[in-house]
């Protein structure tokens, strides 16, 4: 009689997705996500070693809004990741910023965070729509070595921008971009209405 660890490895893998891997976080789901197992890592040392690469490396994780990679979450509901160990397996995350607040982090600190990281996604929201340009997306610049990165939300007053910070992103690691390639964002002049 064959055990599950006489399963080839693929077949291990497909189940370990089947049990571990999350919906991807866009839109938010705020309710428990009944397909995740994480039990299966208490079965034996081979199963967690195994499991855990797929948990940790394959989902995307709330980055902290102040702290970048430290603490992060699996999803809003689940408690902060806070050991060293499994937040080093993680190479997917995603961050939520508002561009009409200033951030509590540095450039540094986001370079040093997400770069050569597998998948960065950046979700954009503001309060009022055209309230702010993309200055707080400045931070983000230094970034590089992502080989994924998406870019979506409130970022419809600055497309050329998105595009050019995306592809930053993707360069490299140790790739310098001049400020100067960067697009100049055109004043974004409200819609009116004659009557």
């Amino acid at each position: 009689m064959l055990g599950f660890l006489d399963l080839p490895g693929e077949i291990r893998n497909q189940i370990y997705f089947e049990l571990l891997i999350v919906p991807d976080l866009s839109p938010p789901r705020l309710v428990c996500d009944p397909s995740l197992h994480p039990r299966i890592l208490e079965v034996c040392k081979e199963i967690h070693h195994e499991s855990k690469q797929v948990l940790y490396g394959k989902n995307s994780y709330l980055a902290h809004p102040n702290l970048l990679t430290g603490l992060p979450r699996l999803r809003l509901h689940y408690d902060a990741i806070s050991s060293y160990h499994l937040i080093s397996l993680i190479s997917r995350y995603h961050i939520r910023v508002r561009l009409d607040c200033d951030p509590n982090f540095s450039a540094q600190k986001a370079s040093d965070a997400f770069s050569g990281i597998e998948e960065l996604t950046i979700e954009v929201f503001q309060a009022t729509f055209g309230g702010s340009d993309y200055e707080v997306l400045t931070l983000f610049e230094e970034i590089r070595g992502v080989k994924k990165v998406k870019i979506y939300g409130s970022v419809i007053a600055f497309p050329d921008y998105v595009i050019w910070l995306r592809k930053s992103m993707m360069m490299p690691k140790g790739s310098f971009v001049a400020k100067s390639e960067r697009p100049i964002l055109e004043e974004v002049k409200p819609l009116l209405v004659e009557k």
